[in-house]
């Protein structure tokens, strides 16, 4: 029987900046978890109201006041809700003093499964434990739970890292 050929560990660093953040926080809420529907169904539902009350403007002279009111709060609400949020991401990277030149923590690729340090923390997953593995413009995203995930910036080991994760993490688990 042959031998597998063993793969070397591979480490990449978590040194993301406050741009890799706010990419992977808009790809994890609209993307992965799909929350432009709720806004995208309220902005429908008030125009809907909206129309219904342009209708009866013949009928009824304020009707056009409150269809424009309805329109605009169900045009204005999801803009506001938008931005609220990414300013709040902005703000969260900036007191987690994100930046390039310092690694929040360190992710080691094994045959095994994947190891994380963050200074004297550790903590290691089975291949079994891989929730997702997204591969972003510039950045990997592995997530362990629905809930964590790890930010890797696109290095010169990152092809490495991915070779290891598609040879043992199930392929509906990989997305690019």
């Amino acid at each position: 029987m042959e031998m597998e050929k063993q793969q070397p560990p591979v480490t990449l660093e978590g040194n993301i900046d406050e741009r890799d953040f706010l990419r992977f926080a808009v790809y994890d809420s609209f993307k992965r978890k799909k929350a432009w529907r709720n806004p995208l169904l309220f902005t429908l539902i008030m125009a809907a109201f909206a129309l219904i009350c342009f209708a009866g403007r013949k009928t009824h002279e304020e009707a056009v006041l409150l269809g424009s009111v309805l329109l605009g709060i169900g045009l204005a609400l999801p803009v506001v809700w938008v931005g609220m949020y990414l300013s709040s991401v902005r703000r969260q990277a900036r007191a987690n003093g994100l930046s390039r030149e310092k690694a929040q923590y360190y992710v080691t690729f094994t045959a095994d499964g994947i190891h994380v340090a963050k200074g004297k923390e550790q903590a290691a997953f089975s291949w079994g434990d891989i929730f997702l593995a997204h591969r972003g413009k510039g950045c990997l995203y592995l997530y362990v739970s629905a809930a964590r995930a790890f930010l890797l910036p696109e290095c010169e080991k990152s092809a490495a890292a991915w070779e290891i994760l598609t040879a043992h993490v199930a392929k509906g688990k990989l997305s690019s």
